[in-house]
């Protein structure tokens, strides 16, 4: 399985920003030279936001999307793998494996990731 990353972009309450970055998307996949994506919904720092998953090797098409934020979450293939926060400056945190859980479990944590078309819940640790 491929490694994917999970991030928001930003500036992603102007809805230009966002309908910019779904055309930027939807062009990249309709010419295969990215894999589709997922939207999802995320919690970090307890702050909702609007995020994506793509598979690792498409993240240099969203670069210019993604300058401003705090860090991206990478996802290994292997679930049995740690969970990497990567930061711009280069630096990562391990935070343990990515797991399922219910609704009420995720939202009791200040992290989370929902994903709308599955309709499950993810944390890691």
């Amino acid at each position: 399985m491929l490694e994917r990353v999970i991030f928001a972009i930003d500036n992603d309450r102007n809805p230009h920003q966002v309908a910019k970055f779904m055309r930027h998307m939807d062009a990249l996949v309709a010419m295969d030279k990215a894999m589709p994506f997922v939207q999802t919904i995320g919690c970090y720092k307890g702050q909702l936001e609007n995020s994506y998953m793509i598979y690792a090797k498409d993240l240099h098409h969203v670069q210019n999307y993604i300058e401003k934020q705090e860090c991206i979450l990478r996802v290994p293939g292997d679930v049995r793998q740690p969970c990497v926060l990567e930061y711009p400056d280069g630096s990562s945190e391990s935070i343990g494996p990515m797991r399922e859980v219910s609704a009420v479990e995720a939202l009791q944590e200040d992290a989370w990731t929902y994903v709308p078309g599955s309709g499950k819940y993810f944390v890691c640790g």
